[in-house]
């Protein structure tokens, strides 16, 4: 599970009587599924995971789970060489009659019609080798009534084939492939650190009674709503204006581009990756904050003070002197170092500082190339290169609170 998109999928897959509480964790890959046994076995719930494309197996309430994804990145991979190689063999036929590389690439003309037709066949395969991993997860999404990434991008390039854009469908399918990869890493990264910064799997983050942040509560609700708006915006693009000006193919092209970008994914993972990594890294400063909503209110307290702090709506206890219940607690301290609390409000507000950065560089990409495609400014490709360049740099960005520090706090209005 690499998205939220998958997320989403796998929700739509247990909707089912049954099935309880879904405990999703995006940076560690896993989601934990409460269920009755009695209503809906085991072999039930795993193969209604399997049905999506996505590996599911049986633990325990608190085992440590293990890494199962690595073979079918591996396959990923492969199947993303073999897109760019039969890509290079398109453009090195169609250059060889050319021109010039640029008119290799883009085609003859100005409707970018007029490549070889051994170029064509060799951008089909780099298409067909693109897509082959993500067509089974686009189908499935289809099948449970969900447009993701998967079915937009295998639209995309579809749709480019159609007008003759065959550089183009075989761009988008090659780079997303790529794309999907990057994000594989990057989550990697941020997983891998934070393993390797607690000594295990980063899922305590998002256990069961821990609160989520406002935020990233927002951001799902803002998703659901802002992929179907998108989609049909693309249905719009590509319909309306060729009713007045008559160029078909045109909007048709920049309707695909809308598609690409109906996807929030970078905007979707900005959240859960910043909290994950300043909770953890807080614990290993003997900090723990019950989930990511109390961050957020330890960052408007005006003071690092049990006084100011309680008036955040933040509750915090030392662990050597328990005098209130755990359940009523939001922040545990160690006690171990003097300045805990200068630490706990000054990590908050990096935390929601970085948080803030995240959901802007998201949605202000986003907006560029929405605008930038209504204009023919912005290539099919480009839209998918800038997609997923936004999701590895909000991850990035957020593992920077890995690294903890103390800074002296000034007194902030409330």
């Amino acid at each position: 599970m690499d998205c939220a998109d998958e997320a989403a999928l796998i929700r739509r897959a247990l909707n089912r009587p049954g099935i309880g509480e879904l405990t999703f964790d995006l940076v560690g890959r896993r989601v934990d599924v409460t269920y009755d046994p009695s209503v809906v076995p085991a072999a039930a719930v795993l193969a209604a995971v399997a049905a999506t494309g996505l590996t599911a197996h049986v633990h325990d309430a608190g085992d440590v789970v293990g890494d199962d994804h690595h073979h079918h990145h591996d396959t990923a991979r492969w199947w993303a060489a073999a897109s760019l190689a039969a890509f290079l063999l398109g453009w090195l036929i169609d250059g060889y009659f050319s021109d010039s590389w640029s008119e290799a690439l883009l085609g003859h003309g100005d409707d970018g019609h007029g490549h070889q037709r051994g170029a064509v066949v060799a951008y089909g395969l780099s298409a067909a080798a693109g897509l082959a991993p993500m067509i089974p997860r686009a189908v499935a999404s289809l099948r449970h009534l969900h447009l993701d990434m998967h079915v937009l991008v295998c639209l995309s390039a579809i749709g480019a084939a159609m007008i003759g854009q065959w550089a183009e469908a075989a761009a988008v399918a090659f780079l997303f492939a790529a794309a999907h990869l990057m994000e594989a890493w990057s989550i990697d990264r941020a997983r891998h650190a934070v393993a390797h910064l607690v000594g295990h799997e980063p899922g305590w983050g998002e256990d069961r009674g821990h609160e989520s942040a406002n935020v990233e509560r927002w951001i799902e609700k803002f998703a659901a709503v802002y992929t179907p708006v998108v989609t049909f915006a693309a249905l719009a693009v590509a319909l309306g204006p060729p009713l007045v000006d008559g160029r078909w193919e045109t909007w048709f092209y920049r309707g695909l581009i809308f598609l690409v970008l109906a996807c929030p994914c970078a905007l979707v993972i900005s959240t859960p990756v910043t909290v994950v990594a300043a909770l953890t890294s807080a614990a290993r400063r003997g900090v723990l904050f019950k989930g990511g909503a109390p961050l957020e209110r330890a960052a408007t307290a005006s003071l690092p003070t049990v006084p100011a702090l309680a008036a955040a709506g933040v509750v915090v206890q030392c662990r050597t002197s328990a005098t209130v219940p755990l359940e009523k607690v939001d922040v545990v301290l160690t006690c171990d170092h003097p300045e805990d609390l200068a630490f706990l409000v000054g990590h908050a507000r990096r935390a929601v500082s970085v948080i803030r950065q995240n959901v802007t560089l998201a949605l202000a990409t986003k907006a560029a190339f929405l605008i930038s495609a209504l204009f023919g400014a912005a290539p099919l490709w480009l839209a998918v290169l800038a997609d997923t360049g936004a999701t590895v740099a909000v991850t990035l960005n957020g593992l920077r609170l890995l690294r903890t520090r103390v800074k002296p706090l000034r007194e902030t209005a409330v």
